[in-house]
């Protein structure tokens, strides 16, 4: 679990990206300008930071700095920039510190794939041997080790496109195109080796068989473990 501040003018915001990272299993600090979010992360360690681009008293670019040049706590803690404004750049943002970008609205899936990327509580326990298993692969795959690559080149490709997928399926509560996507995205993760995923695929598909509720929490794990699985892939 991380701990995460979270600063926003806009109260609608400010409560989806508590109620997003709750579900994901973290905790969050909100705040509602840029001073008071400046003051907290000079008084206390976040695993993340999530700053406005826009606020009273100090823009979140201000903020940034002004905890960059301090000395203390939080001075190389992961910070991404949230926005409205579509025309903000990315690489533009990341020059100024920010290790990423949230362009609002952005869906729970997309938000909670950027926090498995940047939160180093998530990242830091992704292991190449905990969800990868060549031997697994190349069982699936008669031994050849070129066809093993290749499908791992595009199993990469499909989890990066799976956040906004999965955030589409969630919109409209499409419980039959969420199992069906989860029934191919296990088949890939059969082929190229990734049990850990196969796992969190199984979990979703217990909560969809268990409960009428959408699956929230078991999509977020299932995202971290996506992310997790990524990075292994390289």
């Amino acid at each position: 679990m991380g701990k995460i501040l979270v600063a926003d003018d806009n109260p609608l915001s400010l409560n989806f990206f508590c109620e997003a990272f709750a579900v994901a299993g973290h905790e969050s600090m909100a705040v509602m300008d840029g001073i008071a979010a400046r003051e907290a992360a000079l008084d206390q360690q976040f695993d993340l930071l999530v700053l406005d681009a826009r606020m009273p008293g100090l823009d979140g670019v201000a903020v940034l700095g002004k905890i960059r040049a301090n000395t203390g706590l939080n001075q190389s803690t992961p910070t991404l920039l949230s926005t409205a404004d579509a025309a903000l750049d990315r690489t533009a943002a990341r020059s100024q510190g920010f290790v990423d970008i949230i362009y609002k609205p952005i869906g729970l899936a997309a938000l909670h794939a950027l926090l498995a990327r940047h939160l180093p509580a998530t990242a830091d326990r992704a292991r190449t041997g905990d969800v990868l298993d060549d031997d697994l692969a190349a069982a699936k795959t008669g031994g050849d080790a070129t066809i093993v690559a290749a499908l791992r080149g595009l199993f990469a490709s499909e989890l990066d496109a799976l956040p906004d997928e999965l955030d589409r399926f969630s919109a409209t509560v499409d419980r039959e195109g969420l199992y069906d996507r989860l029934h191919r995205l296990d088949a890939s993760a059969g082929f190229c080796g990734a049990p850990a995923l196969g796992k969190s695929i199984a979990a979703v598909r217990e909560r969809l068989d268990a409960e009428a509720s959408w699956p929230h929490a078991a999509l977020a794990e299932l995202l971290s473990t996506c992310m997790d699985t990524r990075r292994a892939l390289g």
